[in-house]
């Protein structure tokens, strides 16, 4: 059972060098037109949708991320590797505090860039 909904698409205008417009929709690269300005491509590629898409159906499809080819993260190796340090908390609590500091007098005011 079909349902209207409305697609909220993006379409992409470029000016030709002849003088002419390309109406092309992102969302499905292989419907594009031509037309002489940018209102009549406009409506040229919304006709096309409109045609292309009466007796269409766009349904969700979802698949298991295990037959998708998926790259572990180079990060997790090093997870944990500081957990018997006794000073890495420490080190830990210094950067944090000094990210959360408000004092910017280390700092070096050129390097804000401003006029």
């Amino acid at each position: 059972m079909k349902h209207a909904a409305n697609l909220k698409l993006n379409v992409l205008l470029e000016d030709k060098e002849d003088g002419t417009i390309t109406a092309s929709v992102i969302e499905f690269p292989a419907y594009k037109v031509e037309a002489a300005n940018r209102q009549q491509a406009f409506e040229a590629i919304k006709q096309l949708l409109d045609s292309r898409l009466k007796n269409a159906e766009i349904v969700p499809l979802e698949i298991e991320a295990s037959h998708a080819q998926v790259s572990p993260n180079p990060w997790v190796r090093f997870a944990g590797i500081f957990k018997d340090d006794p000073y890495f908390k420490e080190i830990a609590d210094a950067i944090r505090s000094e990210r959360e500091s408000k004092d910017d007098s280390e700092v070096d005011p050129l390097l804000y860039m401003l006029d």
